[in-house]
């Protein structure tokens, strides 16, 4: 009844705490009005942007007007086509004095609209004589590869003439006289005047981008078009990827023709307009940055307030949160040096409600997780000890058959010391194996094992086994876990070399990982090699930690995982890389201390 009495006690006071913390609801009310405001900003600054740009697109529909007047008026001219047309049929005279008199009319035609900068007309007969830079032949410039309509068009037929061959919005279009093509009529103005836009220096934080739409196999592309003499801060440079994450918002087959995006790394809001007759988007951009600067002002004083007024909450809830669960974080603590691995922890039992329970209860808990531990340690080094002892008193019966075999034969067929040297190494290894009382051996030794191994292998075989060592000798000393090679070089010679039955090579090298602290002992044949969905196989078959306690498949390398991990961690993990045809390499890391738990 007392501990139930306190149990309620303890939940009123945690509810009566909350209860105080009005800020929350306080805390939402302004965050939905910051909300308003900003989203008000934000649509303030769409309906700048849409009208800014209605106003550059009438500007724009101007200047095309203009060429399309001056364009009626040249194709009006009656005398000047008949005279293009047919000049072979005035005299020599007639035609120098028409000629002067068409180029007069011409650049007299550019008072009409004062923006265009150059009239050219380019005729298809060369009996017409040129007359810089109004009457040209159509063989000075590929007219027919040129679109209607080009930007930043420069005529470089005309490079020595400076005025004429500025960056300019060039509009060309073929001369007919009847059905007759005759020539060329080309209008250029140059690109500020036509985006006139361009010319103003820009208000803070606004921006005006000119695209051309290409289509390629199907696919709507935006190129930024630029115009050399902006107003400075007029034209910013986009990447690629803002273009098309810009593209992809026009192209999104949504009639809205404003949008939000990131330009030049800020959020911007966006208008724009496609212009058909051009081939090209004209858009308008405002940051948000400074419109919402005042938004920002009243967030930040609003913050200050909730602030103050948070504290003073928080102080409150702070001294009374320390009283009610000091036990609790007790408890915490506890748990937090249980996690960094100190299970030795114990913490004062302080607390006068059901806290005290929880304290004692943490206390029993780490008591038995450290006695369990200390068990399973020694349980895990039995087992590795059995293992080892298992393996190392495990001989191929058919291996041993066949070396004695061969020594057999030897023997038989000629006395000579290759019957000695072959006992002798034998014999070696024997006495390596069968010394199970030794667990690790230094790095030098475990090379010397496998160099008499490849020795018997060679003897027994009519091809060659090449063993090639690279262990630098600074690392000839290193312990390690002993038998943790000659399973690799085994499987390398029955999985990888035997079947093919040809002269090949075995490396063994080491590679130093410095940053993590590793030595990675390597193991490399150019055998047959295996698949990739095999080495998946035997990766997964290694990451599986449940003890193995038959003798078949890959039990020998599956027991070396399982002593790598005791002796150095779960960071060890042996790596296998194989190709069919090419070999396989394997990798088995080692601390560079050399140190066992």
């Amino acid at each position: 009844m007392s501990l139930k009495k306190n149990k309620m006690h303890f939940s009123r006071r945690v509810v009566f705490v909350f209860t105080l913390i009005v800020l929350a609801p306080l805390l939402l009310l302004y965050g939905v009005t910051i909300f308003l405001m900003n989203l008000q900003s934000i649509r303030g600054l769409e309906a700048l942007c849409n009208l800014e740009v209605r106003m550059n697109e009438d500007k724009i529909y101007e200047n095309i007007q203009a060429y399309e007047l001056i364009d009626k008026m040249i194709r009006a001219n009656g005398d000047l086509l008949l005279f293009i047309t047919s000049p072979e049929n005035r005299d020599e005279s007639e035609v120098i004095r028409t000629v002067k008199e068409e180029s007069l009319t011409l650049e007299r035609i550019l008072s009409v609209e004062p923006s265009l900068y150059a009239i050219r007309v380019f005729t298809n007969s060369e009996l017409v004589p040129e007359r810089f830079p109004v009457i040209m032949h159509s063989s000075r410039e590929n007219l027919a590869s040129l679109s209607s309509w080009e930007f930043n068009y420069q005529a470089k037929y005309l490079a020595y003439m400076d005025s004429q061959s500025l960056p300019s919005a060039c509009l060309t279009r073929e001369l007919v006289n009847g059905k007759r093509p005759v020539g060329w009529v080309q209008l250029s103005m140059r690109m500020e005047d036509f985006f006139p836009f361009l010319r103003r220096s820009p208000p803070p934080h606004q921006n005006d981008f000119i695209f051309s739409l290409s289509e390629s196999n199907g696919e709507k592309r935006l190129s930024q078009i630029f115009c050399q003499n902006a107003a400075p801060g007029r034209e910013k440079l986009l990447s690629e990827k803002e273009i098309k994450d810009f593209g992809r918002q026009i192209f999104s087959g949504s009639n809205k023709e404003n949008t939000r995006l990131q330009l030049a790394g800020k959020r911007s809001v966006a208008a724009w307009r496609y212009l058909p007759e051009l081939g090209i988007v004209i858009a308008h951009t405002c940051e948000t940055a400074m419109t919402l600067g005042y938004a920002a002002t009243v967030t930040l004083l609003g913050l200050l307030a909730s602030v103050i007024v948070g504290l003073g909450f928080f102080l409150i809830v702070r001294h009374t949160a320390n009283r009610m669960f000091r036990g609790i974080y007790s408890v915490m603590n506890g748990m937090r040096r249980v996690s960094a691995g100190d299970l030795s922890v114990q913490i004062p039992v302080d607390a006068s409600n059901e806290v005290r329970e929880t304290q004692q209860t943490f206390n029993a808990m780490t008591s038995q997780l450290s006695e369990q531990i200390e068990q399973i340690t020694t349980e895990q080094h039995l087992i590795a000890d059995t293992e080892m002892k298992a393996m190392q008193n495990q001989i191929n019966a058919h291996f041993l058959y066949n070396v004695l075999e061969t020594i057999h034969m030897q023997a038989v067929l000629a006395g000579n010391d290759d019957i000695s040297q072959s006992i002798l190494t034998l014999g070696k290894m024997m006495r390596y194996c069968l010394r199970w009382r030794i667990h690790t051996v230094t790095l030098e030794k475990e090379m010397e094992y496998i160099q008499s191994y490849v020795s018997i292998l060679n003897i027994r075989n009519d091809y060659e086994v090449l063993l090639e060592l690279d262990i630098p000798e600074e690392l000839s000393e290193l312990k390690i876990p002993k038998m943790i090679i000659q399973p690799f070089v085994e499987n390398a010679f029955v999985h990888g070399i035997e079947p093919l039955a040809k002269d090949t090579v075995i490396r063994i090298y080491t590679e130093v990982d410095e940053a993590h602290k590793k030595i990675w002992l390597c193991v490399r044949d150019f055998g047959a090699g295996m698949s990739q969905a095999k080495v998946e196989e035997i990766l997964s078959y290694l990451a599986d930690e449940k003890y193995e306690r038959d003798s078949t498949g890959s039990i020998g390398i599956k027991n070396i995982q399982q002593r790598l991990t005791l002796f150095y961690g779960n960071d060890y993990r042996l790596e296998i890389q194989s190709e069919a045809g090419e070999g396989t390499l394997i990798r088995v890391p080692l601390p560079i201390e050399g140190d066992m738990r």
